[in-house]
């Protein structure tokens, strides 16, 4: 039970800051996706259904309350969620090189979607420089940050474990 609600509130606290925090200081403006710390730790901690559901739901939310294109966050983070979940059966999952390519290419995977849904939209004019110069500077930091992130949260885990066994709660 505490490992619900310790991320039920780790989810709640990175959709706020990603959607209401960020977007208002000016050195996280071009920060990368926190949910995929999120998604990527579901999609390497567990295998069960009942991830898929959770999230669907953090999709929801951020498809909700950001504003992006309808379902852009749900079909992103299912499809991580899925690549992910593949990779695993042929890498180990906490490899030293497989965290950090795949925190780049979630974040990559994440624009390919978002410049797809503009390029349905609007064409080719849709495709700044500028844009593609912020997907590349928000994968590079992804790289170095979201194992680092994943590995903390996989610790707190592991505590909350530690405590649900012991019937703290």
């Amino acid at each position: 039970m505490i490992k619900f609600f310790f991320y039920l509130i780790l989810s709640l606290t990175m959709i706020v800051f990603q959607t209401s925090v960020f977007p208002s200081i000016s050195f996280f403006y071009h920060c990368f996706d926190l949910m995929l710390i999120i998604i990527l730790a579901f999609s390497l901690m567990f295998s069960n259904f009942a991830m898929i559901v959770a999230v669907l739901l953090i999709g929801l939310c951020m498809d909700s309350l950001s504003g992006a294109p309808l379902g852009l966050y749900t079909i992103a983070y299912v499809w991580i969620f899925i690549l992910v979940q593949f990779l695993k059966r042929f890498v180990h999952s906490k490899n030293i090189i497989f965290m950090p390519c795949i925190s780049a290419v979630s974040v990559i995977m994440e624009h390919l979607f978002l410049f797809f849904s503009f390029f349905i939209r609007y064409g080719r004019e849709a495709f700044p420089v500028e844009n593609i110069l912020i997907a590349g500077e928000q994968s590079l930091w992804a790289f170095f940050l979201v194992p680092i992130f994943i590995v903390i949260i996989h610790n707190i885990d592991a505590i909350c474990g530690k405590l649900d066994a012991k019937g703290v709660v």
